[in-house]
C-alpha cells in the first residue's frame, strides 16, 4: 500500500534536514552568523552620541531607523543568499550519490521528493534567518526604540524572497555545477537587488536594470516596504500590495518550475 503523500513528505523532508545539518557549509555559516551577530551587537551599542552628515551635526538617535533598517536589510538579503546556497546541491548531490534512485525506486513521487529536499535546505536557512533577524529585531527595539512590527514584516517577506531564490537555485543545479550555481545565486541577488535600489532614488528608470526591477523579485524592494515605519524621505516605487503578489508569485514559478524539470529529467540508474 503506498503511503499518503503528506507522510512521504514529511520522512524525505525529516532526512533532508538531517542531509543539510551534516553538510560541512553549514558549520561556516554558524561561524558567519555568530560574527555577524556580534557584529550587529556593537553596532547597536552606539545609539547614543553625535555623526556628522552632509556637514551638519545630527544625533544618532536621528538616523537611528535608517542605520537600522540598512542592517535588517543587508542581513536579511544574505539569509536569502544563504538559502539558495544550501539549495544549490542538496537536490543535484542525491542525483550523484544514487539516493535519488533509491528513493525513487520507491513509490515516491517526483514532486514530494524534489519538494522534500527544498523544504530540507529551507529549514537550515529559516533558521539561520530566525536567528538572525530575530536578535537584530530586538537589538534595535531595545537600544534604538525601533518597533518590531517592520521588522516581522520584514523577515516574512525575506522568507518567501529565500522560497524563491533556493528554489530557482535547486533547478539551476540539475543542469549546471555547484560551483556556477552558487556563483549565479550571488550575482543574480546582487543585480536585483542593484536594480531594487536604482529604482529607489531614479525615476523609472530604464534599461536591463529597470527590467529587472519592475518584473522580477523584489528582493531589497519587499523588505525596505516593509521597514518604511523607521525611514522617511524616500520613495519605494509600487505598492505595497503589488510588491507582495509580485513576490509571491515569483515563490510560486520558482517551486513550480523546480517541479516542472524534475519531473522531465532523466535519472540513470
Amino acid at each position: 500500500m503506498r503511503p499518503p503523500a503528506l507522510t512521504q513528505f514529511r520522512t524525505l523532508a525529516a532526512e533532508a534536514v538531517l542531509d543539510a545539518v551534516r553538510r560541512r557549509v553549514v558549520a561556516a555559516i554558524a561561524v558567519v552568523s555568530l560574527l555577524s551577530l556580534m557584529l550587529v551587537d556593537t553596532c547597536t551599542t552606539c545609539s547614543g552620541g553625535e555623526v556628522v552628515v552632509n556637514g551638519e551635526v545630527r544625533e544618532m538617535t536621528a538616523i537611528a531607523g535608517w542605520t537600522g533598517a540598512v542592517t535588517f536589510a543587508v542581513l536579511g538579503l544574505w539569509s536569502i543568499v544563504l538559502a539558495g546556497v544550501l539549495a544549490s546541491e542538496h537536490l543535484a548531490q542525491t542525483l550523484a550519490d544514487g539516493t535519488a534512485t533509491l528513493a525513487l525506486a520507491r513509490p515516491v513521487g517526483r514532486g514530494t521528493f524534489a519538494f522534500a529536499r527544498l523544504a530540507g535546505s529551507l529549514v537550515i536557512a529559516f533558521a539561520t534567518g530566525a536567528v538572525l533577524l530575530g536578535a537584530t529585531a530586538l537589538f534595535l527595539e531595545a537600544r534604538s526604540g525601533l518597533p518590531t512590527g517592520p521588522a516581522l514584516a520584514a523577515a516574512a517577506h525575506c522568507a518567501v524572497g529565500a522560497v524563491t531564490i533556493a528554489a530557482l537555485a535547486m533547478t539551476t543545479s540539475l543542469y549546471l555545477p555547484r560551483i556556477a550555481t552558487v556563483l549565479l545565486v550571488f550575482v543574480a541577488t546582487g543585480a536585483i537587488t542593484l536594480a531594487n535600489l536604482i529604482a529607489m532614488f531614479r525615476d523609472a528608470p530604464g534599461g536591463l536594470m529597470g527590467a529587472i526591477d519592475r518584473f522580477g523579485p523584489p528582493l531589497a524592494t519587499s523588505i525596505l516596504v516593509a521597514l518604511s515605519p523607521w525611514i522617511d524621505q524616500v520613495q519605494i516605487p509600487g505598492s505595497p500590495l503589488e510588491i507582495a503578489i509580485r513576490q509571491g508569485g515569483w515563490a510560486v514559478a520558482g517551486i513550480a518550475l523546480l517541479w516542472a524539470a524534475f519531473s522531465r529529467m532523466e535519472i540513470q540508474d
